[in-house]
């Protein structure tokens, strides 16, 4: 099989549900792909979310990303919020920091106007998962990306061993169609011309675009080039 993050060469194994291929090359697990939904399927499911900006619980979740991401953003600086979900609280709460927000979601904000800009930012918060495309979807964001701008993911890393992950809570999801191992996203970064400026289990990313000297600089302090 061929891997759908980066075309590598990809190895099936089988959990006791699914079919899942993972990349030898850059460790990306995706799932088989007739159990990939159909658009319609995965608009439902998202419709059964319940993310809530009067949850604080919620809030509290976003803000503990947004804590570490946020300072490797230009103050004030353009954000796009890919893939927003029904109610985008993470766009609202980026606002409230300063940020000049645009949404995107394929089913609940769609449009292209977001294609034809350049942004100081891209947040990709628990959306990279749910990617049929991967590897399309993420170099067409980063192309998208000024230089020191940062791609912000947000996925939760998937346990190496084979039986954990059979068990794992977050595969369960129907949605959920890939997972990034925390190297894979260090090696995606390389592929995609970006440098790893935060690599953090259980969940976060930063992946910045170069100045042309250099990689961008993390507000009032020497970058970290990779958190363990």
């Amino acid at each position: 099989m061929q891997c759908r993050l980066c075309g590598g060469v990809a190895v099936s194994f089988t959990t006791r549900d699914a079919e899942y291929d993972e990349c030898v090359d850059c460790g990306y697990i995706g799932i088989e792909h007739g159990r990939i939904p159909e658009p319609s399927a995965e608009e439902a499911r998202y419709r059964l979310h319940r993310n809530s900006f009067d949850d604080p619980v919620y809030r509290a979740w976003i803000d503990q990303y947004l804590d570490v991401a946020a300072p490797y953003i230009a103050p004030g600086g353009s954000v796009l919020d890919f893939g927003s979900g029904p109610e985008p609280v993470p766009a609202r709460m980026m606002s409230e920091r300063g940020f000049r927000m645009c949404i995107h979601d394929p089913f609940f904000a769609p449009g292209d106007s977001w294609r034809s800009r350049e942004w100081d930012a891209i947040l990709v918060h628990e959306v990279a998962e749910h990617l049929s495309l991967p590897g399309e979807i993420m170099a067409m964001l980063a192309g998208l990306l000024v230089p020191g701008g940062a791609l912000c993911i947000r996925t939760r890393f998937p346990p190496a061993d084979r039986k954990a992950f059979d068990r794992w809570a977050y595969r369960m999801d129907s949605t959920h169609v890939g997972f990034f191992p925390e190297r894979c996203l260090g090696l995606l970064a390389a592929r995609l011309g970006l440098e790893p400026a935060l690599l953090e289990s259980p969940d976060r990313a930063v992946l910045l675009k170069p100045r042309g000297h250099g990689m961008a600089f993390k507000q009032g302090k020497e970058p970290d080039i990779l958190k363990r």
